[in-house]
């Protein structure tokens, strides 16, 4: 055994690789790592920029939004004067939503208010109970949309209607057009087309026009008018060319395809394709039902839908021309019928004669819009 291993001491050891060969090796790894780490620092870097940019961005547009918040709190502010001895008003809460309810003060908006030739006085609204939560559960305004605080519009309808007015007729009135909050904790929204459409002028025995809101298939206006009008029905002879044309054309008349049957139709169970038009399912205010042997009737028939804006009324008649009907007065003021009356006149694919009008004049409906 001591023998062995004093042979294995004298032997001396081989390498093929060349001297300085383990020093070499370690500097190129190193020289991969540092690389390694070079080209991380840069990925991190250019992340480090994007994201920069990214916050600089959000930083910017939370600035612009906050400046607007500012701008329209004061332009609110300076819009709004008292007047007269403050009463409180209850509007409720909106069904689509649990929704807190909070005391905010708000004056009574003067500058949208219609005068009359009654002797009532439009209701001060300085103290009012408003749902005015962000509503989460509302869909948001679309791109472009107009709204305004369901606060102001129920301050609006409150002023220009009786005192009497209660917040359930309000809600169901502009149910349709709530959207959720545009700037967290500002409150929910209106839609400004669905708040305009829910008026209508109408002479008083003087001759002077005002300007009241119309619930949908409602009987009463101001407690001073039946309404026995429930719907209209009418014939057409192609369901799917009538439902285009009338979804297109009611459209900025606030009317909307509230009912479809589909497109099975079978005559001989009674059962024909049928399409409904409101302003929201509960109120369906024409029926459209499909039958071969239409015949509407001739001159002196039609059917006249008020409009809430003079722009809705020239919108109604180029989409009503865009889809197959046929002119029958250009969109205009017709004074012989009053000096406000802008109305346009169409023939649908069947021969229907149908009108939109709008009996507002342009300075009530230029501060229905402020």
């Amino acid at each position: 055994m001591p023998v062995q291993a004093a042979f294995q001491d004298g032997i001396t050891k081989f390498s093929s690789k060349p001297p300085g060969h383990d020093a070499a090796r370690q500097r190129e790894n190193q020289r991969r790592h540092r690389a390694r780490v070079k080209g991380r620092i840069c990925e991190l870097e250019a992340a480090l920029a994007t994201t920069q940019s990214r916050l600089d961005d959000a930083l910017k547009q939370i600035d612009e939004l906050t400046a607007e918040v500012c701008r329209l709190r004061a332009i609110t502010s300076s819009s709004l004067e008292t007047s007269g001895t403050s009463t409180p008003v209850d509007t409720g809460h909106h069904a689509v939503a649990d929704l807190s309810v909070i005391e905010e003060s708000i004056d009574a908006i003067s500058s949208n208010a219609t005068p009359t030739s009654t002797t009532a006085t439009p209701q001060s609204t300085a103290s009012i109970k408003d749902s005015n939560s962000d509503c989460p559960l509302l869909p948001p305004p679309h791109p472009g949309e107009s709204t305004i605080t369901c606060r102001d519009a129920y301050a609006i309808i409150r002023d220009r209607n009786t005192p009497d007015l209660d917040s359930d007729t309000m809600n169901q009135w502009l149910k349709p057009g709530f959207r959720r909050a545009v700037v967290p904790g500002s409150g929910c929204r209106v839609e400004t087309h669905v708040l305009l459409a829910r008026y209508r002028p109408f002479d008083l025995q003087d001759g002077a026009r005002v300007t009241s809101p119309i619930p949908p298939h409602t009987t009463f206006i101001k407690m001073t008018h039946f309404n026995p009008l429930g719907h209209i029905s009418i014939g057409v002879r192609d369901y799917s060319v009538s439902r285009a044309f009338y979804t297109a054309a009611l459209a900025p008349l606030g009317l909307q395809l509230v009912y479809d049957s589909g497109p099975v139709s079978d005559p001989s169970t009674g059962k024909v394709r049928t399409l409904g038009y409101g302003p929201d399912e509960e109120h369906e205010l024409i029926n459209i039902f499909e039958y071969q042997d239409v015949a509407p009737p001739g001159p002196g028939f039609h059917l006249a839908f008020n409009a809430p804006t003079r722009q809705a009324v020239i919108d109604f008649h180029a989409k009503a021309i865009e889809l197959g009907g046929t002119d029958n007065g250009a969109p205009g003021v017709r004074e012989h019928y009053g000096k406000n009356y802008f109305a346009a006149f169409v023939v649908d694919p069947d021969g229907w004669r149908l009108e939109a009008v709008c009996k507002v004049s342009l300075e009530q409906e230029g501060a229905s819009e402020t």
